[in-house]
This record gives structure tokens, sequence and C-alpha cells, in this order.
């Protein structure tokens, strides 16, 4: 069978975007861990793509490294914003563990964060790369106001043996937060649902128009269009 360059072109175009895949995130009960995702992409440089990880025997030394089994969010002041302690990368995912942004949220807020996530990864193969686009987002200030970077005082991290926060600025050893925002917002995009969605990622050139998110439930929806503000 014989393709022109053009009709080859499109095929290739079309493989691309049937092998992009991209995890929908709603945000509805799970504010807190959307926020300290956004804040950890925007404003501590944290991976917007991440490999699945399915070995559930990894998590446990991940959630380790990160911190999150030490307790903080029961030990530590930061408990003062939830019982439950959420980490960014996830620990599902081979970018988790040391070094990953912690956010003590409501333990409701995690497992809803939690239940997503499982039913997302029931599509995919073990070290699939995707990416995090969130919906129903505007109770999170790091994600609807990205430009700010101004740690609130809840976003932590485990270093050197001890939790610290989690600065806007990228040593992570200055005595006091900077008050200038530090973060560019995220590029928004719109579903053929109507819904618009954040792109978490600082990736400034790339796109997912054409692209399909999956929801917790299965549901595949494609987005068509970039929204400029």
């Amino acid at each position: 069978m014989y393709f022109n360059p053009g009709q080859l072109l499109v095929i290739l175009a079309s493989a691309s975007l049937a092998l992009s895949i991209n995890f929908e995130w709603d945000c509805t009960n799970s504010l807190a861990t959307c926020n300290n995702a956004c804040y950890a992409v925007n404003c501590k440089g944290k991976p917007g793509m991440l490999n699945y990880d399915s070995n559930a025997g990894n998590r446990g030394p991940r959630r380790t490294a990160s911190g999150c089994n030490r307790t903080p969010c029961t030990n530590t002041n930061y408990r003062g914003s939830g019982n439950s302690c959420d980490e960014y990368p996830f620990a599902s995912t081979t970018q988790g563990g040391t070094g990953a942004i912690l956010r003590c949220v409501d333990s409701t807020e995690n497992s809803s964060e939690g239940g997503q996530l499982g039913a997302f990864y029931r599509g995919l193969n073990n070290g699939q790369q995707f990416g995090v686009v969130v919906r129903n987002y505007g109770g999170a200030a790091f994600c609807a106001n990205a430009g700010n970077c101004q740690n609130d005082g809840w976003e932590f991290k485990l270093q050197s043996g001890s939790f610290v926060n989690a600065r806007d600025e990228n040593n992570g050893f200055v005595p006091a937060d900077s008050s200038k925002p530090g973060g560019s917002p995220f590029r928004k995009f719109m579903g053929e649902d109507g819904v618009e969605r954040l792109w978490i990622t600082k990736d400034p050139s790339g796109t997912i128009v054409g692209d399909h998110v999956w929801n917790g439930e299965g549901k595949k929806v494609m987005i068509v269009s970039e929204v400029f503000d």
C-alpha cells in the first residue's frame, strides 16, 4: 500500500494523538490536593508529566522518602491544615518519593484523589506516561491564581531529615518567603463538553487540543480548543 507524504503525516499525527494520555482530576472534593499539585508544579518545578508504576510495593518506600510516612499531619504544626499527608508527585509514579512537595489535607480529600487515580490507572500499562488536567479548581488558590507562588504556610517538604516550608525560592533555605509572584498562569483548555480545564504543566509550546482526557469514571472527553483570557 502506498501513502503520499501528506497522508503519512496525517497518519503519524493521529498515532501521536492516540498515544497521548491525560488524567482528568475533578477537584470538587479534593481542592487541597489539587492545590498542592499546582503549587508543586508551578512554584517548585515538579514535573507535570508522570510515569505510572504499577508495582504497589514501591509506594510505601516512596512515601517514606517523601516524608509522608513520618506522619507529619499528626505530630508537626503542619497538621493545622488537615489530618492526612498529600504528596506530589504521586507515590504511584516513578517521579514520586524524595523531594515531593507535601501538604496536610482532610483525609476525605486524599480519598477522592486516590479513588480517581486508581480508576484512571486501570487503563494504563506499567511505565506509561500521562499528563494531568484539573477541573472545578476554583477554590484551589495555587491553581486559580497560579501567578502567585508565595507559600500560604502549609506547603512543606522533607529536607535533611526535617520538615521545612517549601518556599517559592529554588534553594529553599532563605528565612522567609518572597512576596513577589514566582509562577505563571497555567494554560486553559476547553473540552467538547463545554468544561474548562487547566493543564498542569509548564510546557509553553505543547498542546492537548485533539487529545482525550480520562476521568476516574472511565469517561473520555476530547479537548477542542485552548482558552485565552
